[in-house]
């Protein structure tokens, strides 16, 4: 009875198992997805915001045309008044400057709430900073310093690269924060350098948004420039440090999270071999002699010159919370059952292990393209929750949505895995049908999408029903269907079942206000082997032979309706 005990534990650990891996990178799918979202609404925000002080060109409205240029204001007015508008665009706090080419500067950053930093450059090379509540209040001076904007690394990459230009990732010494910076060198319509105009925005919003995560008990997440060092984390660790005078940026290599070491280490090894493609999400197992770690990264790169790494890591652990407990609860009722009678826990091992087979079948199946098979799992615990999601998961991959029959991809999956099972002894024969039915565009053109769908369902359940257990039916698009005959080979006999399903799909079908619809069918017959080895010149045979039969059905209505 105790190894019935730990055989019953043992097939549950791995369905939960496979299971659990499923879970882990759905997961990892989704807060990779996340990230993404957070990251370029982040970046977004510079760059709405050059747009909003230097608007790129109007495209032509026709071919060869000539884009229009939006003016850039030659008075400081105007362009004061362009950078206040972009700098209240969005909620972050971003430093939104313009250095002319005549080496005048004028700049506006938030500071806090209802604070502003004002920063102007006069002709002698002097530039003032001010403090002030808003547009139109008074500034109070509070820095006066040498600045030359012509000369700083925003400037002078702006004007070598000729378009917007994101800065390395740069630390603020005063806020002590992260932050980047979006240049963009601004032209008039004769192609004559004004300036760059520049928006810097800081980057605590992304840790604060991967803190907030709903990560599991084990999930990190985490955003790296290529050099690994830490742009933001889920793990509450500082990413940065003052060490005397200077600020050091941390490396993901230094996290005080072993996962986050971990998975730096493997992507760092996976660059060695292979190269990150922009928006790629590669997933893998993280190569840890931990619990079984599941690892997704995916490089975020434009035009611009940024590169980031964004990566996400989560422990199977986190998921086999229940699966762990069942385990635990099957133990105990094996060491009761030891004093319990043999034919008892001879039940309860065939209860058990016959749900879990069920499961691990089910979960082949969907990968190789077998039949999925009937599981008839009625439970509320762990495996009946996991038989549930393996049939929701197997219906939405392999059903058409509305007709609920198999669907193109996964009908010819099960047909190729029957193939593959063939062997010589036992050779694998079939018949193939291809349908369409002849009144369906009538009524859906007559009567709307609506009941033209009612009927294709109709259609759909009366093939069901005429058609035996190994056969299957599958809808391929419109109103045409196919049937898999199993061990059909002779070509009458197929023909006499076809004309059965014709017979089937001639009922008629009820519809709305009291209409009755009536549909035929024109039915193409392909066997295996006799016309074709593959499944496609089967379907081209059998649909050929259904174009042949739909011809002389319209010839036959056409000779009565002459005779009438």
């Amino acid at each position: 009875m105790l190894c019935l005990a730990v055989t019953i534990g043992w097939f549950l650990y791995r369905a939960g198992d496979d299971a659990t891996e499923v879970l882990a990178r759905n997961a990892l799918m989704d807060t990779m997805n996340r990230v993404g979202q957070a990251t370029d609404r982040q970046l977004l925000g510079a760059r709405e915001t050059l747009r909003v002080v230097a608007p790129d060109p109007i495209p032509p409205a026709e071919k060869g045309g000539q884009p229009a240029y939006i003016p850039f204001p030659k008075e400081r007015a105007a362009l004061e008044e362009r950078l206040w508008l972009a700098n209240s665009l969005f909620d972050d706090p971003s430093y939104v400057y313009f250095g002319g080419a005549d080496g005048s500067f004028l700049g506006v950053k938030q500071e806090e709430m209802n604070l502003f930093m004002y920063s102007t450059r006069d002709p002698q090379g002097k530039n003032y900073v001010y403090h002030l509540r808003g547009p139109g209040t008074t500034p109070v001076l509070i820095a006066t310093q040498d600045y030359e904007p012509r000369n700083r690394p925003w400037y002078r990459q702006a004007i070598e690269r000729k378009q917007e230009t994101w800065s390395p990732v740069f630390t603020d010494f005063r806020l002590k924060f992260l932050g980047i910076t979006l240049s963009k060198p601004v032209y008039s319509p004769e192609h004559v350098l004004l300036g760059v105009a520049t928006s810097s925005i800081g980057l605590q919003r992304l840790s604060d948004f991967l803190q907030a995560l709903p990560l599991t008990r084990n999930g990190v997440a985490f955003i790296i420039e290529m050099s690994g060092d830490l742009i933001a984390t889920s793990v509450n660790e500082p990413i940065h440090k003052v060490d005397g005078a200077n600020f050091v940026r941390l490396n993901a290599g230094q996290s005080t999270s072993p996962i986050v070491r971990q998975s730096y280490a493997d992507l760092v090894a996976y660059m060695k071999t292979q190269k990150l493609e922009p928006g790629k999400l590669v997933v893998q197992s993280l190569q840890t002699d931990g619990p079984k770690t599941e690892l997704a990264f995916r490089l975020h790169h434009d035009t611009a010159g940024l590169d980031w790494v964004a990566v996400s890591a989560v422990s199977r652990s986190d998921f086999l919370g229940s699966v762990t407990g069942g385990v635990y609860q099957t133990l105990l009722l094996g060491f009761i059952a030891v004093c319990m009678t043999f034919v008892l826990g001879f039940a309860i091992l065939r209860w058990v292990l016959r749900d879990i087979r069920k499961l691990t079948l089910a979960a082949k199946s969907i990968g190789n393209g077998e039949p999925f098979p009937s599981l008839n799992i009625d439970r509320r615990d762990e495996i009946g929750q996991l038989a549930q999601s393996f049939q929701e998961m197997e219906r939405n991959l392999r059903t058409d949505r509305l007709t609920n029959v198999l669907n193109r991809d996964s009908f010819i999956a099960q047909i190729d895995f029957r193939r593959r099972k063939g062997t010589e002894v036992a050779p694998l024969q079939f018949a193939l049908l291809f349908i369409d039915l002849d009144k369906f565009k009538a009524i859906n053109d007559q009567y709307g999408h609506d009941e033209g769908d009612k009927v294709l369902i109709s259609a759909a359940s009366q093939l069901q029903h005429a058609l035996r257990k190994d056969d299957s039916v599958a809808r391929f698009g419109g109103d045409e269907f196919v049937v898999y005959l199993h061990g059909v080979t002779d070509e009458n006999i197929a023909k006499s079942i076809a004309e059965k399903i014709r017979n089937f799909l001639n009922q008629p079908i009820e519809g709305r206000d009291g209409n009755q619809y009536h549909v035929d069918a024109s039915i193409g017959v392909a066997l295996f082997p006799q016309d074709g080895l593959d499944i496609e010149t089967l379907l081209r045979v059998a649909d050929e032979r259904m174009f042949e039969q739909k011809r002389m059905h319209r010839i036959l209505s056409y000779g009565v309706n002459r005779e009438i």
